[in-house]
């Protein structure tokens, strides 16, 4: 293998183990002392000179057609994450490169993000923790301060009902909330009633995003749809930025008519809008959904088979884009 550039950001650390997609991966093929070149984020105008060299390119963000195009030698492009927006599966297909994603790494670490935002948002830990550390102490104690609210018995919708959607109703469910959801693909789970898209937004005491980004999704939650989500409801999205309209997010929580949001995902990372940071009652993380030691292991160990498989002449596992 010539070399498995990475595009987009290299999350983890640079300690040398799996946390780092690039070492990691490295590490996977059996070389730990992997140039460290090999593991960092290149422009476009580097990634263009670089790749057509490579025989396979990790991609951790934006790979569009043209760069693509450059790849005369390239058998894969392997996502590193579930999510595979920002590369441009056409163009691949066109050239004859298959494009794979890992859909079930990321399911656990991902779910339980997403129920410890609704945590961290009805109890109000953000907040309380920000008070903690600014506000003296008498100010902060006391049995009527503070108060928020308990996931028991709240209903939590799904907007998306797949790998990570299931699993986030299986650990609500076991905290005593009632499941409903909504995917144009149908529900089929259990512990998860089906309903319609304007049920989902009239019914959700939180509303947890799980569906890809496509052309269907982007801006779904525009201002319309989220002035017909419930009066004090909570927001959650560990899912796509681009889905939710952030403007409109952001009304509708200075209005009220939102309780909450908690945010791991946005339209234009690493940007995150100043009126949602503003605003204490929002939880923000910076798209930490797969960053778990465990997870980023996983994720390394099988994006090299995919990589292998591929160098090998074997169709590679979890191929998107429809090339044998």
């Amino acid at each position: 293998m010539t070399g498995a550039f990475l595009k987009g950001a290299a999350y983890g650390d640079d300690s040398g183990d799996a946390r780092h997609p690039g070492r990691g991966i490295f590490a996977a093929f059996g070389r730990e002392n992997c140039d460290s070149e090999a593991a960092m984020q290149f422009s476009t105008d580097e990634l263009a000179a670089l790749i057509p060299a490579a025989d396979a390119v990790v991609a951790c963000g934006a790979l569009p057609g043209e760069i693509i195009r450059r790849g005369r030698k390239l058998r894969i492009i392997a996502g590193y994450g579930a999510g595979y927006d920002g590369v441009d599966v056409r163009a691949a297909a066109e050239c004859g490169i298959p494009v794979t994603n890992l859909p079930d790494t990321v399911t656990d670490s991902t779910a339980e993000l997403a129920i410890g935002l609704m945590l961290a948002v009805s109890r109000r830990i953000g907040e309380n923790s920000l008070r903690a550390r600014e506000e003296a102490p008498e100010n902060l104690f006391g049995m009527g301060r503070n108060m928020g609210r308990s996931l028991r018995g709240q209903t939590l919708g799904l907007l998306g009902c797949g790998r990570i959607g299931k699993r986030t109703a299986e650990i609500a469910a076991a905290l005593g909330m009632r499941c409903i959801g909504y995917s144009r693909h149908g529900v089929n789970h259990p512990q998860v009633e089906s309903v319609t898209l304007p049920e989902l937004l009239a019914q959700s005491d939180v509303l947890s995003l799980h569906c890809p980004l496509t052309q269907e999704t982007r801006r779904l939650l525009d201002r319309s749809a989220l002035a017909r989500m419930k009066q004090g409801s909570i927001l959650i999205n560990t899912a796509r930025g681009a889905i939710v309209d952030c403007d409109a997010l952001a009304d509708a929580l200075e209005s009220e008519h939102l309780r909450g949001a908690g945010l791991d995902v946005y339209p234009d990372e690493p940007h995150i809008p100043p009126r949602l940071i503003a605003l204490p009652q929002v939880v923000l993380t910076p798209h930490i959904g797969t960053n778990t030691q465990e997870t980023r292991q996983r994720m390394a160990e099988e994006c090299a088979r995919q990589i292998a498989d591929a160098l090998a002449g074997k169709r590679p596992a979890h191929v998107v884009n429809g090339v044998e």
